[in-house]
C-alpha cells in the first residue's frame, strides 16, 4: 500500500468521522475515484482508533464526569439521568449494528445508494436548521433533555448505518428538532456517539488481531493512527466553529454537490 493511500484514507477518516457528510461514504466513493484497493481491517481497526481518540481527548471533562456520575446519583442527579439515558439511547444503534452490520456492508454500499441518501438527508437537514431558527420556545439543556428525547436522537443515530447518511448530522438534526441549539445539538452527538464509535473501533480490532496476516508495516499503522487523530481534533473544532456561525448549511451545500456528482457521474 502506498503511503498515499494510507494519508487520504486518514484524513478521510478524520474528517468524515464527524462532519456530518458521511464518512462510510466517503470511505465508498475513495477507492472507486482513486482505484484503490480495499484497504482491509488492519487500517480500518486503527484509522477508527484514532478518530476515537480525538474524541475522547477533546471531550475528557464532559466523558469524565458522565462516567462518575453513572454510580454516584447524589453528586449530580441531572448528570447522572443523562449518562443513563446516553448508554440507554446507543442501544438500537448497537442492535442494528451487531445483527444488520455485515447485511449493510454487502448490499448497500452502492455509489447511488450514497448519493441519494446524501440528497435525502440533506433535505431533512434543511427542515431541522429551519425548524430551529423559527421555534422561539429556550432552549433545553443538555441535562434537562428527557428520555423520550433522548431515545428519539438515539434511534436517529440508528439510521446512520445507511451510508450517505451520517451519524453526526442525524444526530444533531435530531437534537435541535429536541429543541437543543446548534452548538448544544452538536456536543450532544459527540457524547452519544462515543459508545459507539467506541464499539465498531474494538470490534475492529477485534477482527483484525484475529487476523494477524496483513500488509501493513507497523509504520503505515502508525501514520494512519496520528493522521486520523490530530485531523478527528481539528474535525471537531471546526463543526463547533461552523454550527454556532453558520448552522448545517455549508455541510448541506457540499452533500448537495457531492450528490449531484454522483447521479451524473454513476
Amino acid at each position: 500500500m502506498e503511503f498515499f493511500q494510507i494519508i487520504l484514507l486518514s484524513v478521510i477518516q478524520g474528517l468524515t468521522e464527524f462532519l456530518p457528510i458521511s464518512s462510510s461514504g466517503h470511505l465508498i466513493l475513495a477507492p472507486m475515484i482513486f482505484n484503490f484497493e480495499d484497504q482491509g481491517q488492519a487500517l480500518d481497526a486503527i484509522l477508527h482508533l484514532g478518530t476515537l481518540l480525538a474524541m475522547i481527548i477533546f471531550f475528557r471533562k464532559d466523558l469524565a464526569g458522565l462516567a462518575m456520575s453513572l454510580f454516584d446519583r447524589q453528586k449530580s442527579p441531572e448528570t447522572h439521568h443523562l449518562a443513563w439515558c446516553i448508554l440507554v439511547a446507543s442501544i438500537p444503534a448497537g442492535m442494528i449494528g451487531l445483527f444488520g452490520g455485515e447485511w449493510i456492508e454487502a448490499n448497500l454500499r452502492s455509489p447511488t445508494f450514497v448519493g441519494g441518501n446524501l440528497f435525502f438527508w440533506s433535505l431533512i437537514f434543511i427542515a431541522a436548521d429551519r425548524y430551529r431558527s423559527k421555534n422561539t420556545n429556550p432552549e433545553t439543556e443538555l441535562n434537562r433533555l428527557s428520555l423520550r428525547q433522548i431515545l428519539f436522537i438515539g434511534c436517529a443515530q440508528a439510521i446512520a448505518l445507511l451510508p450517505g447518511t451520517s451519524r453526526s448530522g442525524i444526530t444533531i438534526v435530531a437534537g435541535l428538532f429536541s429543541n437543543l441549539s446548534h452548538t448544544s445539538a452538536t456536543r450532544f452527538s459527540f457524547l452519544l456517539g462515543t459508545p459507539i464509535i467506541f464499539a465498531a473501533g474494538m470490534h475492529k480490532l477485534v477482527q483484525f488481531t484475529s487476523q494477524p496476516e496483513h500488509t501493513y508495516s507497523n509504520l503505515h499503522l502508525l501514520i494512519g493512527l496520528g493522521i486520523s487523530f490530530l485531523v478527528g481534533l481539528l474535525a471537531i473544532q471546526l463543526l463547533l466553529k461552523i454550527v454556532e456561525k453558520a448552522g448545517l448549511l455549508p455541510f448541506i451545500i457540499y452533500r448537495l454537490l457531492l450528490a449531484g456528482g454522483i447521479f451524473l457521474y454513476y
